[in-house]
């Protein structure tokens, strides 16, 4: 009985100090906010008609200052025309809502060494990071009945802070640009909102934009201590 408890007692010291010592690479999270869109249908207000983002996450920290993550979310997104009195040839105004899937994955960087070891110099419970990347956009073409699947980049910045060793509290802002003109349509009625004046070229602004800003909550996996100074 002495042995058995003594053993026992020994493992959760040793789970215990792996805990407090160990910095942990591995995050898995969840993730819940708001997107937006940026089209023929809303040109110039970002966060107009708000819509919920939800999803999940995982983020492999490189170290201390670069992180790759994967991210899926479910969103939806909306807009009319008629909230900035937009009006195009033939129909007058459209709406559209719409619901999408959205799976990237992109490279963080920290501006701020970030762990939570009191003897490492220069490092701090939280940061500031950007990041970039590269994007799917899935969502149903309801006129066909098929699922359309559309690259996108993500570009934006964040906050992260580790709370403690094992669970890190973030907030995210990022805009998708993406390639095509026809996110907001949906069916016939707000056809016209692909590519509305019929140029023969879309530029760089006149394709659709969505945006997520979400806050996130993440639990370190494992503990190769790797990021020690």
């Amino acid at each position: 009985m002495k042995i058995r408890n003594s053993v026992l007692f020994t493992l959760i010291f040793a789970i215990n100090a792996i805990s407090v010592y160990a910095e942990y690479n591995h995050e898995l999270g969840l993730t819940g906010g708001i997107s937006s869109y940026l089209g023929d249908a809303n040109t110039s207000t970002p966060f107009w008609r708000p819509k919920m983002a939800v999803g999940g996450l995982y983020r492999y920290n490189i170290d201390t200052r670069w992180a790759i993550k994967l991210t899926a979310i479910y969103a939806q997104a909306e807009g009319d025309t008629r909230d900035f009195n937009y009006k195009y040839p033939g129909v007058g105004y459209a709406t559209f809502k719409r619901n999408y899937v959205d799976a990237s994955i992109s490279a963080e960087f920290n501006f701020f060494d970030l762990e939570t070891k009191k003897y490492s110099r220069g490092a701090y419970k939280a940061t500031p990071y950007i990041m970039l990347g590269v994007g799917l956009t899935a969502y149903c073409n309801m006129t066909l009945n098929n699922n359309i699947y559309r690259f996108n980049i993500p570009v934006g910045i964040g906050g992260k802070w580790k709370i403690n060793k094992r669970w890190t509290l973030g907030l995210e802002w990022t805009i998708h640009k993406m390639f095509v003109d026809d996110f907001d349509v949906t069916d016939s009625s707000n056809k016209i909102l692909d590519n509305p004046y019929g140029t023969s070229k879309n530029g760089f602004f006149d394709t659709d934009w969505y945006m997520i800003c979400n806050l996130y909550i993440t639990i370190n996996l494992f503990d190769p201590d790797r990021f020690c100074k």
